[in-house]
């Protein structure tokens, strides 16, 4: 198996995953999504809230802001208590919530929770607790899809059909070689491109993919880097394969 890197914009990267199969690829993408642990607030213990806004839909808010995770200290289950104290007039963020351990943090401090009038007060405390994404979406520490490298080329017989075809797709997206179009780019073409392609292409056309070759693209929440939300999705695998080996030992 080999991997590269073929992009990486603010929170999304996408990688060239090639010599694997669909299977795997697949099983990396539930495991970084589903069984990866991070921290999320669960529990609210509410001292005073004369807000406008009622306690379930505060708390709602508070339980989704992604929250910075020290994977290599905390693990499944275990906890950490935070706290939020404002007075009015005033709106309050993310920032005002104050963890006890500096690793876990609000990631985005900008967010509005709830806005404060004269007099309004919040006084919270906070426990958000490692867990992942199969329990609530609240765990998810991203998004992970992929999708098969395109390799499509189309020949034609009459000039003018190649000159009308080009001109329903994109352009840069095909070039000419050996008497035939094939994509540029097959590794960055959207394969859905590459679908509308060949349907519009006159003549019998077909779309094919390079075995074993796929794009993982990775959108992480901030709770985790990529490197760090693919590696333990690793280790997920490898765990449970561990342990389906020590069970078939007892058979």
């Amino acid at each position: 198996m080999e991997v590269k890197k073929i992009s990486e914009k603010d929170n999304l990267t996408r990688l060239l995953v090639s010599g694997t199969s669909t299977a795997f690829v697949n099983s990396i993408r539930r495991a970084a999504m589903n069984s990866v642990p991070v921290m999320a607030i669960e529990n609210v213990l509410i001292y005073e809230n004369s807000s406008v806004m009622i306690d379930e839909q505060l708390c709602h808010r508070l339980s989704l802001l992604p929250i910075k995770t020290d994977n290599k200290v905390y693990k499944k289950g275990e906890k950490v208590k935070m706290v939020l104290e404002k007075e009015g007039p005033c709106t309050v963020y993310s920032k005002d919530i104050h963890s006890t351990e500096p690793s876990i943090e609000v990631i985005d401090k900008k967010v509005p929770i709830v806005k404060l009038a004269k007099n309004q007060t919040l006084k919270l405390e906070l426990e958000a607790i490692m867990g992942v994404g199969k329990e609530h979406a609240k765990w998810q520490p991203g998004l992970v899809a992929f999708n098969e490298v395109p390799d499509v080329s189309v020949r034609f017989a009459d000039p003018k059909e190649q000159k009308a075809f080009l001109a329903t797709v994109p352009e840069g997206v095909f070039h000419e070689k050996g008497g035939k179009l094939v994509l540029s780019d097959p590794v960055s073409t959207d394969i859905d491109v590459a679908a509308k392609a060949v349907e519009t292409a006159p003549g019998p056309q077909k779309l094919e993919t390079k075995e074993g070759s796929f794009v993982l693209s990775v959108e992480n929440f901030g709770q985790l880097e990529t490197n760090e939300l693919l590696f333990e999705a690793a280790n997920v695998l490898s765990e449970k394969a561990k342990q389906l080996k020590e069970e078939l030992k007892k058979i």
